[in-house]
């Protein structure tokens, strides 16, 4: 009886210990010497027979008679449970069990609650297809509990199913490798799938010449932020988190570390062209960090501590080599400054003449040839202002988008068009201008700082600031013609004219001056101070996503109703430069209809922009608005004109 007894329970039943897949491991009713108390005391020692067949059919199903075919990730039908985590868990909970097979006798002191609480971790497992590092946590979750047996035995498997993540981490931190064929890891290749996919378009307000309505003030006062994939979302990464998978215990910082020696041990890995310059990105000291990751592999409980020191070191050597890389050996100060001169407008001079030379080819619809006259024209106007590097301006390239055009050719996306006017991609842009952009040929290894996407937000403040100084210029030459006909008798329709020229000049003026000197300018050299104090490349990156997001932002192209009213007021602009260029001779019947429409819109759009402003004057997080507002009104004569610049005479 006792032989039976200690075979059924080490997984062989017989006949007096039968086995039942639905109600598992019982003695046999047919036993008429046995007392019913002594058959309960057998039934309950069957139940954790029953318990460790389970546990065996699930170890012998999940190792072992598992083909690899059968955890391949790329078969869509594919249910069941696979993968070197779960084998790992298979191997702890089977070493966790090795006692048993060694102390049956004493099952019932020692097993009575191990079993219980462990079969609760296998078949929420099972039930809930628990996969990859996943099965980190559920077993880690259920090690917290007070009874000792329970939680030595649990930390027992979590140890095993560490090994597998340690060596996970070993390929991807110290040699760039994702060795993760069933996608189990929290590292994953490819961007992450946030939330941003949520997109709200709204129906847009018109905000044009209508005035302001209701709805239109609620959402000046909102002052919601444009949420165009282009100049929000981050840029588009090969590798990202899969936070799902990351264990509770593991904060997300210490996994953005994890994240980023890895990205930056593969790229270094597969774009170090020139190693006697580079050297090894970890310095060397693989084995040295490979020993330390086995060190704590070994120990029986994980700490977190040991653990992000240990992160914390791989990544200080890591951030440093880069700093070293990208600041002294690739000069990042100068390539910033190539930045700020071409895509910020730096070399004012420069752009002045360009504007100039492409104003008549950029003023129809773009053709097939207008990308090539227009950098013909950019090099003619660097030649004029003596701007003649041979390694800087071949890698500089101004591109025009049109109808038809390859997207290869293109710089990027043009999604979130800038001013003066918005177009489709599939649409003919009205002009040249609309559908102009830079691109930067940027050298290994500034690439992963200046990344595609960054340089596409680039190319949205230098289309828009473009657009700013080409309306300038334009007026600056209306007032030009001004004075040439200064001599000639002048109408109540020419003062109208002319004032309206000042009012517009002003605005755009002051535009200008906030744009460059309180937006570029103070940003720039808060960035260049940040990358001096540091020798540390994430806090480079991290001071130069700041940088741009502050450009952005600042500069209003990321605020839809400040945005919106000063591309109504750019438009208005050109249209009004437009009409005084054409007409040499006084304004006849219907040029005084268009400036008299030309004038009513810029009050409107001006008097909206002042509400803007004057809303959000005292709000915090909007001291940019408030810093235009100051300019525009220093002297408190937007004011004093209630909210518009200036009276234009009784055609108003």
């Amino acid at each position: 009886m006792i032989h039976e007894l200690l075979l059924a329970l080490s997984g062989y039943p017989g006949t007096i210990f039968t086995w039942n897949k639905r109600t598992g491991l019982q003695v046999s009713q047919d036993l008429p010497f046995l007392h019913p108390s002594e058959t309960s005391v057998l039934n309950r020692l069957c139940k954790l027979g029953s318990d460790y067949i389970r546990f065996t059919e699930f170890i012998e199903q999940h190792t072992g008679h598992v083909h690899p075919q059968e955890h391949h990730t790329n078969q869509p039908n594919q249910t069941g449970l696979h993968g070197i985590y779960l084998r790992a868990f298979c191997t702890g909970l089977d070493s966790m069990l090795q006692p048993y097979r060694q102390a049956l006798l004493d099952l019932e002191q020692e097993f009575q609650l191990l079993f219980p609480s462990v079969m609760v971790v296998v078949e929420t497992i099972k039930s809930q297809k628990i996969h990859g590092c996943q099965i980190l946590e559920t077993v880690y979750k259920h090690s917290c509990g007070g009874l000792p047996p329970v939680r030595m035995a649990l930390e027992k498997i979590l140890a095993v199913c560490h090994g597998v993540m340690y060596k996970q981490l070993a390929a991807w931190m110290l040699h760039g490798l994702l060795l993760d064929q069933s996608e189990e890891f929290f590292v994953k290749q490819g961007p992450s799938a946030g939330g941003a996919g949520a997109n709200q378009e709204e129906e847009e307000e018109d905000l044009g010449l209508g005035g302001l309505s209701g709805k239109q003030l609620r959402e000046l006062q909102d002052l919601r932020l444009i949420e165009e994939e282009n100049m929000l979302a981050p840029s588009l990464q090969q590798f990202s988190l899969r936070t799902e998978m990351l264990p509770s215990y593991i904060p997300i910082r210490v996994a953005e570390k994890i994240l980023f020696v890895g990205e930056s041990v593969q790229m270094f890995e597969n774009h170090n062209h020139s190693p006697s310059r580079a050297g090894s990105i970890l310095k060397h000291q693989e084995d040295l960090f490979a020993a330390e990751l086995h060190r704590l592999k070994q120990q029986p409980l994980f700490s977190l501590v040991d653990f992000e020191n240990m992160i914390d070191r791989i990544r200080s050597t890591v951030a440093e080599h880069l700093w070293t890389l990208m600041v002294e050996e690739s000069d990042l100060l100068e390539q910033l400054k190539i930045i700020k001169d071409f895509y910020l407008l730096g070399r004012g001079e420069l752009y002045q003449v360009f504007i100039d030379l492409a104003q008549q080819m950029l003023k129809t619809p773009p053709t097939a040839v207008t990308e090539h006259d227009v950098n013909v024209a950019f090099q003619q106007a660097a030649h004029k202002v003596l701007l003649d590097d041979d390694n800087l301006l071949p890698l500089l390239h101004l591109t025009v988008d049109y109808q038809g055009k390859d997207s290869k050719d293109a710089s990027g996306p043009r999604d979130g068009a800038t001013p003066p006017q918005d177009t489709s991609p599939r649409e003919v842009p009205p002009t040249g201008w609309a559908a102009l952009g830079l691109t930067y040929k940027v050298q290994w290894p500034l690439h992963i700082l200046f990344t595609p996407a960054v340089l596409e937000k680039y190319n949205v403040v230098f289309r828009y600031l473009l657009s700013v100084r080409r309306v300038q210029s334009q007026l600056q030459h209306c007032w030009a013609l001004q004075m040439q006909r200064k001599h000639l008798k002048s109408s109540q329709t020419d003062a109208v004219k002319w004032r309206l020229r000042n009012h517009m000049a002003f605005l755009i003026d002051n535009l200008q001056y906030y744009l460059q000197v309180d937006v570029l300018e103070s940003q720039f050299s808060q960035l260049l101070q940040q990358i001096n104090s540091t020798r540390d490349f994430e806090s480079i990156r991290l001071a130069h996503d700041h940088f741009l997001s502050n450009l952005l932002a600042q500069s209003f192209i990321l605020l839809k109703p400040v945005f919106h009213c000063l591309n109504e007021i750019l438009e208005l602009c050109l249209n009004f430069c437009s009409l005084v260029s054409q007409t040499v001779a006084a304004l006849d019947e219907r040029g005084t209809a268009q400036l008299d429409i030309l004038v009513k819109g810029f009050r409107r759009q001006s008097s909206l922009l002042f509400k803007i402003l004057s809303s959000v004057r005292n709000h915090q997080i909007n001291s940019d608005l408030a810093q235009l507002l100051l300019r525009l009104d220093y002297n408190k004569y937007y004011t004093q004109a209630g909210g518009t610049l200036g009276r234009f005479g009784r055609q108003c």
